[in-house]
């Protein structure tokens, strides 16, 4: 059994007596003081302690740093957005995103980063999926761990967000997330805890959100049990923004700080508290005890006054790198050889619609940054084709971008004469069709996956014009693709930063090869998708129905066909993976297996290859020998990895024991139930075996698993059968995920 240490409780040796004794030092004021802000930005100081004042900022793909009607006063780097880095499958590449983004949150005087996002790509409506990483939480996770180590690295807090359920924005402040237990453990909670126990992350962000009735600032067993019991997380837990809070419920749960000013639960009214004997003392200590040690272990109490003049540079690495970020997040979902583009061949092309010369490169809400530039397609385009080659550009006329209504109310097909002329003109034809952020965005949900502005319209006429036509997607999440069988070539590039006409040009000439692999699985209808009919919500409360089978686990257990599967993603080179080698053949209860992978780059060209390891039960799919439901296959490991024509290396996946494992979340009621059962009536037949154990906790069950490593979660090259020993107690707690 691989047991793995707990994230320490302080970071500096005796730094935890110095902490309690500044507390101690403080008056209740004071302490009251430190749960609340100041301002829209920051915490509270007490001077006379040497306490500062810390600030903090929004950033899942950029800083923000102070903002006047909730935009940035001053440009920031602008990375892609989390689904984008959720495409490129490469843990390592998202690291070096945020750190470029936790330097940037330095010189804007911020201390504490208000990212990452972990929640799930639950339903292809959710407002916010742009924001968050994938539909699986096991990628969710990986990606987590390295955002946050680079940020922290860096002496900035990283807070990870929104514990949990937060996969709607319908009623977002008050609505109930129903979820089940199993489903909280396996699916939803998974990235949190790869962030707490993995990751060391020093703030945990909650949810506007109740679960499962109770809002998540006042939930004690969430807060307190989980989060701190369980997974020992020693950090700080603050509130969204303005978040409904209770003082007494909150004040004892495990909530430390409320954001923003003016005070609602906290602060004064916590203090009054206390002197009433609503609040025990000994419970704000405690709030300020994890702040401030907190503080200490990001550098923040070595003293000296924190600088905040916003300052941020505009550096050519950190061009190179959002550049290369786009590229390799961009997914080519079919190609039928047109691509890449010759460049010396390439004198007459079309760029063909409303994203056509000015890409969208972020959604819209607390994401949102002011950028310190932004670059047309089509001018790119042309610097990279030379004078010789002629660029038309259609668009299609609209308003001013930023005027709702008239947004709503606008015709693609507008121009659709012009649009039809230049593709036959043309002797290669580019369709950039997509979303906004006004479609996509924090505050609403989605209303439609289908292209908004008649989109399909224009796309459907232009290949007919042209067959030999180039789709680009340019979207946050999915949308509905009804001619994707038409196309020649279909890319989708999702929200992919500052740089992402520069990306998207070295991908389209072949600089660089399209590094994407879907995070999400693509339905061919919204009715197919696992939470159509329970999003989002009603009365008051979102069910999650679905339960377990979110994504591909919904596609693949219900055998329901997908326009692209999980994972997918093409390459300019071809790719054979191997047969794996496995370390052993049988796994002993709590024990670990290798899987070595040989992969070859079998083309001409350079490329990458995600090689994906899912683990199955045969069988699961209904239930096995348990008795307990599991999704047809799982992903539990994978490797992104580029290489040379002709080249070969070996990928080593390793699989602890939580891969074989799933959560029970116990019966102990079962006993006194089970002597209340009357006698059996059909003697002839005997009773279906059932088990109900009484302590909860990740159990393996004995069996012969399958190892699937593969391209996708469809595209599977290899299956290998392993041994698994289980039992009828849990593991050790102290394992950690994968």
């Amino acid at each position: 059994m691989v047991m793995r240490d707990a994230v320490p409780a302080t970071g500096e040796s005796g730094s935890h007596a110095g902490i309690e004794a500044l507390v101690a030092s403080m008056t209740l004021e004071e302490k009251c003081s430190l749960t609340v802000g100041t301002d829209n930005w920051h915490s509270a100081a007490v001077e006379r302690l040497g306490i500062p004042a810390v600030k903090m900022t929004d950033g899942p793909n950029g800083v923000r740093g102070d903002t006047s009607g909730g935009l940035s006063l001053t440009p920031s780097l602008c990375v892609p957005s989390a689904t984008a880095i959720g495409a490129t499958w490469d843990p390592e590449l998202a690291g070096r995103l945020s750190g470029a983004i936790a330097r940037q949150a330095l010189e804007k005087g911020a201390r504490i980063l208000l990212a990452p996002t972990v929640n799930l790509h639950r339903h292809p409506l959710w407002g916010r999926n742009f924001e968050a990483f994938s539909e699986d939480p096991l990628l969710s996770g990986k990606l987590a761990v390295s955002y946050i180590r680079a940020v922290q690295d860096r002496a900035v807090i990283a807070t990870v967000k929104h514990l949990v359920g937060n996969e709607a924005e319908f009623e977002r402040n008050t609505a109930s997330s129903e979820i089940d237990e199993r489903t909280l453990r396996e699916l939803y909670l998974l990235p949190f805890e790869y962030a707490v126990r993995v990751a060391g992350v020093h703030a945990v962000m909650t949810s506007y959100n109740r679960i499962n009735g109770q809002f998540a600032n006042d939930d004690e067993r969430l807060l307190t049990g989980l989060l701190r019991g369980e997974w020992g997380f020693p950090g700080f837990v603050m509130t969204d923004w303005q978040a409904i809070i209770t003082t007494e419920k909150a004040a004892v749960s495990g909530l430390d700080l409320e954001m923003p000013a003016p005070p609602r639960g906290f602060g004064p009214t916590l203090a009054t508290a206390v002197r009433e004997g609503r609040v025990p003392e000994a419970a704000v200590d405690a709030m300020v005890t994890r702040l401030l040690s907190t503080y200490q272990r990001a550098g923040l109490l070595s003293g000296g006054q924190q600088e905040e003049t916003e300052t941020p540079s505009d550096r050519p690495e950190d061009r190179a790198l959002t550049r290369r970020a786009a590229a390799d997040g961009i997914v080519l979902l079919a190609n039928n050889g047109v691509l890449p583009l010759d460049a010396d061949q390439t004198r007459k092309l079309a760029l063909i619609g409303p994203n056509a010369d000015r890409l969208a490169i972020m959604g819209g809400g607390s994401a949102r940054v002011k950028v310190h530039y932004r670059l047309s397609l089509a001018d790119v385009l042309r610097g990279r084709l030379g004078p010789d080659a002629e660029i038309r550009v259609v668009t299609g006329t609209g308003p001013i971008p930023d005027d709702w209504e008239a947004r709503d109310r606008l015709d693609a097909t507008t121009q659709l004469d012009e649009a039809v002329a230049a593709a036959r003109w043309a002797e290669q034809v580019i369709v950039v069709v997509g979303t906004d952020d006004l479609v996509e965005s924090e505050g609403f949900d989605r209303h439609s996956i289908s292209l908004p502005w008649q989109q399909d319209q224009l796309v459907q006429a232009v290949l007919r014009a042209s067959p030999g036509a180039v789709v680009i997607v340019n979207s946050g999440g999915i949308v509905d693709l009804p001619w994707s069988d038409d196309a020649a070539a279909v890319l989708q590039t999702w929200f992919g930063g500052q740089e992402l006409a520069h990306g998207l040009a070295d991908v389209l000439l072949g600089e660089a090869d399209p590094g994407g692999r879907l995070p999400v699985s693509w339905p061919l209808r919204l009715e197919h998708a696992p939470a159509y009919g329970g999003f989002p919500g009603e009365n008051s409360v979102v069910r999650y129905g679905e339960g377990l089978l979110v994504g591909y686990r919904w596609y693949e257990t219900r055998h329901l066909p997908v326009r692209y599967p999980f994972g997918h993603g093409l390459s300019y080179s071809a790719f054979r993976i191997g047969e794996p080698a496995l370390s052993r053949s049988t796994i002993p209860f709590g024990g670990e297996l290798t899987v070595d992978v040989p992969v070859t780059n079998a083309g001409d060209r350079p490329g990458s290859e995600v090689v994906q390891l899912y683990v199955a039960l045969p069988g699961a799919g209904i239930m096995h020998a348990e008795r307990r439901f599991r999704p047809a296959k799982e992903l539990k490991a994978f490797a992104k990895v580029r290489l040379a024509p002709g080249e070969t290396t070996t990928v080593t996946l390793k699989l602890g024991p939580r891969a074989f494992a799933h959560y029970d979340s116990a019966d102990p009621g079962w006993p006194e139930l089970s002597a209340r059962r009357p006698g059996y009536v059909f003697r002839h037949r005997p009773p279906q075996p059932a088990l109900h154990r009484e302590i909860p906790g990740w159990y393996i069950a004995d069996g012969t698993y399958e190892i699937h490593v593969g391209r996708s979660s469809a595209d599977i090259a290899r299956v290998l059968p392993v041994e698994v020993s289980g039992s009828d107690q849990p593991l050790d707690p102290g394992i950690l995920p994968d």
